[in-house]
């Protein structure tokens, strides 16, 4: 097989999946926002200082991320009752609505790959997908290159 047809089979592979992405959420989140939303969806409120260490980026991007977030409506902060100092960071109405959208993208578009894929290829997709995710995944790139 050629190399390329490799390259060219995952780039074709991520630009469907972010022209399917943006049917559902046609906003323009980046993936470090969408963390943060999700993170938010999963967790609840939560101060900056735990937004930044639960996504181990900085506060500087942190900061940057949340502005555009804050913009779109979908996030909001109010002043901790503890301190008055700290602000809180909440999923607005907007923000739930857009994760929402989200979902239903993915479930719709498992959906139409289990029609498509017999059993036997589905679990091989799942398989594949992990080994491909763990391969890309920072921490494993780090690992592979000592």
């Amino acid at each position: 097989m050629d190399k390329n047809e490799l390259e060219n089979a995952l780039s074709l592979l991520q630009c469907t999946l972010v022209a399917q992405r943006t049917r559902y959420t046609p906003e323009q989140v980046t993936w470090g926002q969408y963390d943060i939303l999700e993170l938010l969806r999963l967790r609840g409120d939560l101060t900056p200082s735990q937004l930044s260490d639960t996504l181990a980026i900085s506060r500087q991007n942190l900061s940057k991320f949340m502005r555009g977030l804050k913009t779109l409506g979908f996030i909001g902060q109010y002043r901790s009752d503890k301190d008055k100092r700290e602000l809180i960071t909440h999923l607005t109405d907007d923000g739930h609505a857009f994760l929402a959208r989200a979902a239903l993208g993915r479930k719709q578009n498992a959906e139409k790959i289990r029609l498509v894929l017999t059993r036997d290829e589905q679990a091989r997709f799942i398989e594949l997908s992990h080994k491909i995710i763990n391969s890309l995944s920072p921490e494993k790139s780090d690992e592979n290159k000592s």
